[in-house]
């Protein structure tokens, strides 16, 4: 066999060869693509979930501070009822007291 048949032999096997290499590549990059806007989208339903848990947390961590921790944890074993104060009971402790003098 002539030299000229042997290149053009590995020639045209190596062309095939880069071909479906080429295709194969594709398809592996096709799927991971896939898989790495699947996992962006975990990534995101992951970070509005922590926020949302972040913001429960801050609430919990000011309840209690408020409240006091030992004091809502016996009302809730207990089912009393939480004690408030009327506006109206507040409003008369701060007022001023107005005199009027009248003798003048």
């Amino acid at each position: 066999m002539s030299e000229v048949l042997h290149a053009d032999i590995f020639f045209f096997i190596t062309g095939i060869a880069v071909i479906v290499c080429s295709a194969i590549l594709c398809v592996v990059l096709f799927h991971a693509i896939k898989v790495l806007i699947s996992l962006r989208r975990i990534v995101d339903r992951i970070d509005a979930g922590t926020e949302i848990i972040a913001e429960d947390m801050q609430q919990l961590r000011s309840f209690f501070a408020q409240e006091g921790f030992i004091r809502n944890i016996i009302r809730a074993i207990t089912g009393s009822p939480k004690r408030t104060t009327s506006k109206a009971k507040t409003a008369g402790r701060n007022t001023e007291l107005k005199i009027n003098d009248e003798s003048r």
